[in-house]
């Protein structure tokens, strides 16, 4: 008997937490074991109250904040101040932008002329070529011993 009625508690306690205290949104098929266990126990009348609770608690808190009819306009108003000026000084709102622009423009043109004025290191035989491996082909253990002697 106590272990039937403790399984109907916990089926009592899951459903009241899962569908909340109203007893329109309980399960159909649920519903006379847990008014039969309201009638009984005072320990599934203490969980509905609790649910209640918390259910009260929730839809206090859910209810919505209504903004002053005047704030919508106010905050239009603002952005407008706020906002003058062109497109592009929303881009690049920290002054001119002809320097910086300038800047990036001297440094690609210095890169292109260095590129085209450089000497071609790969076609070139000389002692600093790439063409020869640099790297001799010693395993690490090898580095390690030469590292050590030194």
């Amino acid at each position: 008997m106590k272990e039937t009625l403790s399984k109907e508690l916990a089926r009592f306690k899951t459903v009241v937490e899962t569908y909340g205290a109203r007893v329109e949104s309980w399960p159909k098929a649920d519903l006379p074991m847990m008014q039969k266990l309201l009638a009984s126990s005072d320990v599934a009348r203490s969980l509905l109250r609790q649910e209640a609770k918390f259910d009260q608690l929730l839809s206090d808190k859910s209810n919505p904040i209504v903004a002053p009819s005047g704030l919508m306009g106010r905050v239009l108003m603002n952005a407008e101040d706020i906002n003058q000026g062109s497109f592009l000084k929303s881009l690049w709102p920290f002054g001119s932008i002809w320097q910086p622009a300038a800047g990036m423009a001297m440094a690609a043109c210095l890169g292109i002329l260095l590129g085209f004025t450089s000497p071609n290191i790969l076609e070139n035989s000389d002692e600093y070529a790439l063409s020869e491996p640099s790297f001799s082909g010693a395993t690490l253990s090898d580095l390690e011993a030469e590292y050590e002697n030194l």
